[in-house]
């Protein structure tokens, strides 16, 4: 058996503002909408089987936002979750990151929700493959061994690019 590893980075969040730290940050006007139609779509080509999936997500608000339109994704494919905030993944520490997954029973699917260059690096990391994180993308990693394996051994099962969000009008 293999785990499903799916990295998710949050949708598109609003600017830096004064008072306002890093963690803070909304998503910007209309992601929520976009990703709400987007993910979907990305999420029925999961294949779960009967596996709860596990969903660890950033406890950065715009990762929060952005595993509520994940669970709801999820939903609407029939797939059972737990929902679980991991710092680590705000902090970007891969380390912890695997040692999470390797907790995990080798069958298990992942859905972790949080930010780049974390989801690239983690993506290279697993598979060799480099692909751009655009907010809201999708990528799906079939992993049959260790994430810290010498030479990646994860293969890329599908990925889906994130959604355009409409800039307000006015």
């Amino acid at each position: 058996m293999a785990r499903t590893i799916v990295l998710v980075r949050h949708g598109k969040a609003q600017g830096a503002r004064p008072g306002l730290s890093d963690s803070e940050r909304p998503l910007a006007p209309g992601a929520a909408e976009a990703l709400a139609e987007a993910l979907p779509r990305a999420f029925a080509l999961l294949d779960a089987g009967d596996e709860t999936a596990r969903v660890w997500v950033s406890p950065a608000l715009r990762a929060c936002q952005t595993a509520e339109e994940v669970a709801a994704a999820l939903d609407a494919n029939g797939v059972s979750y737990a929902t679980e905030e991991r710092d680590y993944l705000f902090y970007q520490d891969q380390e912890a990151f695997f040692d999470d997954i390797e907790d995990t029973p080798e069958d298990s699917v992942i859905v972790a929700v949080g930010h780049i260059p974390f989801m690239e690096d983690v993506l290279e990391r697993l598979t060799g493959e480099c692909i751009s994180f655009t907010p809201g993308s999708v990528a799906a990693v079939t992993l049959p061994g260790s994430p810290r394996a010498q030479v990646p051994e994860g293969d890329v099962l599908w990925y889906v690019r994130g959604p355009k969000v409409a800039k307000p009008r006015g």
